[in-house]
Order: C-alpha cells, then sequence, then structure tokens
C-alpha cells in the first residue's frame, strides 16, 4: 500500500509538472493507438514501421507532403477525427519543454549556477568593479598568454552575467563560499586575480581560494588590496601571492619630479605598442650572465629591465652584466609583442657563454 501511495504520488508530480515522462509516455500511447485504429479501419499502407513513423511525423508537425494518406472513409475519420488532433498537440508539447529545458540552461548560465569543472589553465576573476572590471575583461582577452582558456567570474551582488559572451559566471552569497569556488575549478585554473570593491571582501576571497589551494595547485594569485593592512596580512601568511596596490600617488610625484612619467608607466603596463611581458628561465637550461640574456633579447627587438629570482621577493631592476641568470627566474623585458622562449635560444646562450 505504502508503494502504491508513493507511486501515485510521484505519477501526480510528473503530470503536474508536465514532464518529459509524461510527454514521452503520451506520444508512445498515441501512436501505438494510432496505429490500432488504423489497423482496425483496413489501412494496409499505413501499417509498416517505416511507413507509419514516417508519416505520423510529417501529420504531427503539419508538413504533410501527401505521398501517404488513407484511403477509405473509416481511415480519415480516425486520422481527423483522433491522430491529427493528438499527434499536433503532443508535438507543441515537445517543442514548448524542448525550448524551456534550452532556456532554462541558458538561465543557469547567465544567473550563475553552473559548475565548470571540464575547464583547465582557464583564468578566475573575483569581484565585480563596473567599467574597472570591464577594462581588465578585455585586457585578459587581448593577451595570447589569457585568451584562449576562458574567463570565469566569480562575484556576490550580481542578477546576471554582465559579460556573457566574454566569461562564464559563477553567482556566490559570499567571497568565503567554498562552494562557489568549487564550481569555477579554482585548483585546475592557472591564475586567479581577487579584485573586489573592500579590503574586507578581498582578504575574505583571498583566504578561501588559499584553503582550496593546499594540494600543491600551481596557481599564480593575484590580489588587489586599497591599503597596506591587507596585503601585508595576505604576504605574511603566503608570500606567493602577488599583492598590487593603487600606483595613483606614486605616479602622481614621479610624473611632477620627472615629466612625461606617468605617460611612460601608463605605456609599460597598457596593451597596445611597446608593453612589458615576462617570461621564465627553462628548468634545464644554464645559467647565463645578464649581458647575455640582455643580448638575446635585443635580437628579438625587445628591451630586457629585469628579473626575479624563484624564491625572492623583490624583482632586480636593470641588472649588472656579470649577474647570473639561473634556470627558472622570471625575466620582464619591453617589447611589441609576447616573445617565446624558444626563440631566446637558450642552448646558443649557454654555449657562447662557455
Amino acid at each position: 500500500m505504502i508503494v502504491f501511495v508513493s507511486l501515485l504520488r510521484t505519477l501526480r508530480t510528473h503530470l503536474r509538472r508536465v514532464s518529459w515522462p509524461v510527454v514521452a509516455s503520451a506520444l508512445a500511447l498515441h501512436m501505438v493507438a494510432s496505429w490500432l485504429l488504423l489497423a482496425a479501419a483496413g489501412e494496409p499502407k499505413l501499417l509498416g514501421a517505416d511507413a507509419f513513423v514516417y508519416w505520423y511525423v510529417t501529420t504531427a508537425t503539419t508538413i504533410g507532403y501527401g505521398d501517404l494518406a488513407p484511403s477509405g472513409l473509416a481511415g480519415r475519420y480516425v486520422v481527423a477525427l483522433f491522430v491529427m488532433p493528438g499527434a499536433v498537440a503532443l508535438f507543441a508539447s515537445v517543442l514548448a519543454k524542448t525550448s524551456a529545458t534550452l532556456i532554462a540552461f541558458w538561465r543557469r548560465h547567465q544567473m550563475g549556477r553552473m559548475t565548470y569543472d571540464e575547464m583547465r589553465g582557464h583564468t578566475v576573476l573575483v569581484g565585480w568593479n563596473g567599467r574597472e572590471s570591464v577594462r581588465l575583461v578585455q585586457l585578459l582577452l587581448s593577451d595570447c598568454n589569457t585568451d584562449d582558456e576562458g574567463l570565469v567570474l566569480v562575484a556576490e551582488g550580481l542578477a546576471e552575467n554582465p559579460l556573457p559572451d566574454r566569461m562564464r559566471f559563477v553567482a556566490v552569497e559570499s567571497y568565503a563560499d567554498f562552494d562557489g569556488y568549487e564550481r569555477a575549478a579554482v585548483t585546475r585554473a592557472a591564475r586567479l586575480i581577487v579584485h573586489c570593491q573592500t579590503d574586507e571582501q578581498t582578504l575574505a576571497a583571498v583566504f578561501a581560494v588559499m584553503a582550496q589551494l593546499v594540494g600543491g595547485e600551481r596557481v599564480h594569485v593575484v590580489a588587489h588590496f586599497n591599503g597596506e593592512t591587507g596585503a601585508r596580512l595576505v604576504r605574511t601568511h603566503y608570500p606567493h601571492v602577488e599583492c598590487t596596490r593603487p600606483l595613483h600617488v606614486d605616479v602622481i610625484a614621479r610624473a611632477a619630479q620627472d615629466a612625461g612619467s606617468s605617460l611612460v608607466a601608463t605605456q609599460w603596463l597598457c596593451a597596445g605598442g611597446a608593453t612589458q611581458f615576462s617570461v621564465v628561465v627553462p628548468d634545464g637550461a644554464q645559467a647565463v650572465s645578464a649581458a647575455r640574456v640582455a643580448e638575446a633579447f635585443r635580437r628579438q627587438s625587445a628591451l630586457w629591465i629585469g628579473y626575479l629570482e624563484r624564491g625572492a621577493g623583490e624583482p632586480v631592476l636593470n641588472p649588472r652584466d656579470d649577474a647570473r641568470i639561473a634556470p627558472g627566474t622570471v625575466l620582464y623585458y619591453l617589447a611589441e609583442h609576447r616573445i617565446d622562449t624558444a626563440h631566446l635560444a637558450w642552448p646558443t646562450l649557454a654555449a657562447e657563454a662557455a
């Protein structure tokens, strides 16, 4: 009795929602009933499996080619009074259910309810700041290093994806929401940018993210703070997290002391024209002098400006010619476009140094 009541309740739920099982069952029953009625009416041309399915579909879709049709009066009444009304109504139900399913799927993407477990090597952007974030997305997508793997936005307070044609969206109630970062697949991302509206939100997001990156995942994390307090706290606990701060006051002072400095600083970091890039010395390369590295960049019409050794906290700018550049060192340079590591010819540099 309990099983029967449970089945009845389930059936009522499906009927009330007009679910796919209900639509499929009604369509199958109507096709069987139509075949039986046509058989009773003496319509042998319509009873073959291939012929019946073809004729039923063309009838249900109101196409009606006319190459197959009932020949007797009884068959015509069966088609007119039973087959056509039921088939057309069921076909309309299938179209409505299909459209509703596609719209619901699109809305889940638009409203940030999807999970992106299949993504690898992508960029995760945490926080949304209007036009500033739009510009950030444009810069990320304009660089060949970050434009192919995909971009996922994790943000609170947004009802819909602000840029649905450029990135995916995960909505969260709080920046400390672990589930949101799991749905954005942060452990499989290549880079993560935390740029929230307040330092408190940025701090909560950084600690929530780093709590998930406990397995040694190689994710480059960049966090932007307006004040020094939050940045110092993050650097204390996670030295490898790159913390950035606004440079407006520094740029104003430098522009007043050295005319045109603000233009140079802006050009260094903006897309278009000569821009700052970075490249990592391959692990299998031999250590070479800074003079050799500078010469390799000049051959590529690039200007080498400094380096950051593995494990070091601060980069070295305008290095001495006799400085040794070891494998794993990050090199910073100015160029019109990003340079492939292979074009710098590390084996050749090592041979020349020898």
